[in-house]
Order: C-alpha cells, then sequence, then structure tokens
C-alpha cells in the first residue's frame, strides 16, 4: 500500500510493508523554479493642485512613531519632470512640488501660516485641502496663489534610507 504527500518544497511516498509493519519512506526533492527577482510593489500618489493633477510613483520611508517622507516622480501632461517631496510628519509636515525642467521650474508649496493637517492610516498618507502657492518669499511672506489641492500616497513598500537624487 502507498501514500503518498506532496509540497511546493519535498514530495515523498510512503511504502508500508505489511509483513514487517514497518513504513520505508522515499523522499524525491522537487526543484520549484522563483522568479530571479523579487517584485516590490510601488508606492504610488496623486498630487492635485488647482486644476492640475500627476501621477507620481513614490519610494516611501517609514521614520517611525507614525512618521512617512515619501518622495515621488513623474511626468506631467506635457511630458514635463514632477517631482514631489511630501514630509508627513506631526511636529513639521511640508510638501513641495516642482513641475518643469531645470531651466524652467515652478516650485508649489503650502501658503506660510496655513494649516497642514495630514492622515496616515492603512500605509496611506492624505493631506486634503492644501492652500499651494508659488513664489513663496520666506522672509516676506509673499507669494502667488496656486490654488487648493490635495496630496495622497499609497505607501506599498519602504525603504530604509531616503533615496539619492
Amino acid at each position: 500500500m502507498f501514500a503518498c504527500c506532496a509540497s511546493t518544497v519535498l514530495a515523498g511516498c510512503a511504502e508500508q510493508d505489511g509483513a514487517e509493519g514497518g513504513d520505508r519512506i522515499e523522499t524525491v526533492q522537487e526543484t520549484s523554479t522563483l522568479p530571479a527577482e523579487t517584485t516590490i510593489p510601488q508606492s504610488v500618489g496623486l498630487v492635485r493642485i488647482g486644476p492640475s493633477a500627476y501621477n507620481l510613483v513614490f519610494t516611501c520611508v517609514d521614520r517611525g512613531a507614525g512618521e512617512i517622507l515619501a518622495v515621488g516622480v513623474g511626468r506631467d501632461v506635457n511630458n514635463k519632470p514632477v517631482e514631489a517631496f511630501v514630509q508627513a510628519f506631526v511636529a513639521e509636515p511640508y510638501i513641495g512640488v516642482e513641475v518643469g525642467d531645470p531651466d524652467e521650474t515652478v516650485r508649489f508649496e503650502p501658503r506660510l501660516g496655513a494649516l497642514l493637517d495630514f492622515t496616515f492610516d492603512h500605509d496611506i498618507v492624505r493631506f486634503d485641502e492644501v492652500d499651494f502657492v508659488t513664489d513663496l518669499d520666506i522672509e516676506t511672506g509673499d507669494f502667488t496663489p496656486a490654488g487648493i489641492g490635495s496630496v495622497v500616497v499609497e505607501c506599498r513598500s519602504y525603504e530604509t534610507e531616503i533615496p539619492d537624487p
């Protein structure tokens, strides 16, 4: 009588010898092929500023204590580069978005003095109702309004260090 069992790693059959009452087990090593590279799911996000929206691929860094740093890259509808820096820190939340080529970059930031609330729940960082501006002068507080927007980043994987530029 034979009883067989199988798993993805090892398969074996036991033959029971009725006369001696013992089992003799023969094992055969099965080889399963795993992909050479393990795919890490990409973190993604959506940045809205006024009427514009940017879908970006993010790198998320878990800084501990529920604080997340996310750096995103992508392209706008005109194929210009877009970079986003999202700092979801309790004491120092910040968002910076740059759109355009190096010689024609527009930087979007939250208006000085505006409340910058965020939530971090189930690996999703969310900033709602961000008052974005351009041409922000830190010393005088002058700026050009850019519109109300939002940022949502879904962190599907985490790095341990800030990525190199």
